[in-house]
C-alpha cells in the first residue's frame, strides 16, 4: 500500500480535528510513522512463505511418491513452519507383485524456520511402516500405508508390519548417523534447487550442522 497517498486521499479533518492545515512535510512524517507501524506489525509474526514448499525432484519415483505422501499426511496443515521436509529411508521394496509394489521403511517429517542462512528446526517426528504402491505412467502412486502403532503396542506392531526385515529395521532406527546424512543430503538438495542462501541446519539445543 502507499501510505502517502492514501493519507493524502482522506479528510484533512480525520486527520486533524483541529482543523490546522497540513504541508506535505508533516503529511510526509505521517506517512513514515504509519509505515514503521505497519513494519513493526508485520515483524512481531513470522514473515511466511520466505521460501517455498519441498516438492522431491529426483529421478527416483518411489521415493518421490513416498515423500509426496508422508508430506500430505504428516505435515502441519496451519503453516507453523516455514518448510517441511521429508528423511526417507527405504529398508526394503518387494516388487514380486504386479498389482502393487511393497516398501518397508522409516519415514521422517521434519518442520523449519529460515533463520539467517540456517534453516532451524521447529518440531519432527517419524513414521516408519509399510507403503503399498501402484504402478502409473509417471511413476507410483500409494496405494495404503500401514504405520507402526505408538505406545506400548510399538514392538507388536513393527514385528508384525517389517516381518522379515524387523531386524533390519531396528538397526535403521538406531542409525542416527545414517538418518542424519539422508537428512542432510535431502536438505542440501532441496536448496540447490531453488538457490537458496542456506549453509546449515539446526535442531533446538545442538550446534547448527553445515549442509
Amino acid at each position: 500500500m502507499n501510505l502517502t497517498r492514501y493519507i493524502i486521499g482522506v479528510n484533512k479533518k480525520q486527520l486533524n480535528p483541529s482543523g490546522k492545515e497540513f504541508n506535505m512535510k508533516t503529511i510526509l512524517k505521517i506517512a513514515l510513522v504509519c509505515a514503521l507501524a505497519a513494519s513493526s506489525v508485520f515483524a512481531s509474526g513470522r514473515d511466511r512463505f520466505k521460501i517455498p514448499a519441498y516438492h522431491y525432484n529426483g529421478a527416483d519415483v518411489i521415493e518421490g511418491a513416498v515423500s509426496d505422501y508422508v508430506l500430505s499426511e504428516f505435515a502441519p496443515e496451519d503453516d507453523i513452519a516455514d518448510v517441511s521436509i521429508p528423511v526417507v529411508n527405504v529398508i526394503a521394496v518387494d516388487y514380486s507383485n504386479e498389482d502393487e509394489t511393497l516398501v518397508w521403511g522409516s519415514f521422517w517429517v521434519y518442520n523449519y524456520d529460515l533463520e539467517g542462512d540456517t534453516l532451524v528446526c521447529t518440531s519432527g517426528g517419524e513414521y516408519p511402516g509399510l507403503f503399498r504402491l501402484e504402478r502409473t505412467e509417471d511413476g507410483y502412486e500409494v496405494k495404503s500405508f500401514e504405520m507402526v502403532a505408538d505406545g506400548s503396542k510399538y514392538t507388536k506392531s513393527a514385528k508384525k508390519i517389517f516381518g522379515k526385515f524387523y531386524g533390519a529395521f531396528k538397526m535403521v532406527e538406531a542409525d542416527t548417523e545414517l538418518r542424519e546424512k539422508i537428512r542432510a543430503r535431502t536438505i542440501a538438495k532441496y536448496v540447490k534447487a531453488h538457490d537458496l542462501a542456506v549453509t546449515k541446519y539446526k535442531d533446538s539445543g545442538w550446534e547448527a550442522r553445515s549442509i
